[in-house]
């Protein structure tokens, strides 16, 4: 699978601790997209979906912070189809929350016959990334018009907590990993630290 990123435990990604995979590759291409790096379907790296999961199941086990969810984002997750569907169908066996984004309509997934999935996700978060409709308030989401569908019981409305989260890791090198949705006037703060 080509993937962008991963980062193992985050709080933002979710409704829960949650393990969070960029995937690779977007033919949507939004206008104002703040993740335009992962667009390239040959750029990131490869992982196969086999160490996805271990490393998603060892997170999981993780003494000291252990993960209850996965969150799936990119790119376009549903551009890799077929991986993402063998992945899901794994971590669904860990009785983990899975939480999957698409820049797609759901009616296109559906169109495209890219709505099996549906049965083994809890969360579908779908719809463009509109610049004139940016609302850096909304949980989980980037412009008013994006959606958040519960496709199961194990979250609800109740769990929508609007406002701008963001999560700053500070590395053993002193290396700074700033991921969420932030303002480029934010970065500034962050140079100073």
């Amino acid at each position: 699978m080509q993937l962008s990123s991963i980062k193992e435990y985050s709080q933002i990604y979710g409704f829960e601790p949650s393990f969070v995979i960029w995937t690779q590759g977007c033919p949507i291409h939004c206008k104002g997209c703040w993740n335009t790096h992962t667009w390239d379907s040959k750029g990131g790296f490869t992982m196969d979906i086999e160490s996805i999961f271990n490393n998603i199941k060892e997170q999981k086990d993780s003494k000291t912070l252990p993960i209850q969810a996965v969150t799936i984002l990119g790119g376009e997750p549903f551009y890799q189809y077929d991986e993402l569907y063998k992945l899901v169908s794994l971590i669904k066996s860990l009785d983990l929350g899975i939480i999957v984004y698409s820049g797609y309509e759901k009616d296109e997934l559906i169109q495209m016959k890219k709505n099996s999935i549906f049965s083994l996700i809890d969360v579908l978060i779908y719809g463009r990334y509109i610049e004139s409709l940016r609302d850096l308030n909304l949980h989980l989401r980037g412009s008013s018009n994006q959606v958040i569908d519960f496709l199961s019981n194990r979250y609800n409305e109740s769990l929508i907590k609007d406002g701008n989260y963001i999560e700053i890791d500070i590395d053993n090198f002193g290396g700074l990993d700033i991921v969420g949705y932030i303002e480029p006037t934010d970065s500034i703060i962050t140079q100073n630290l």
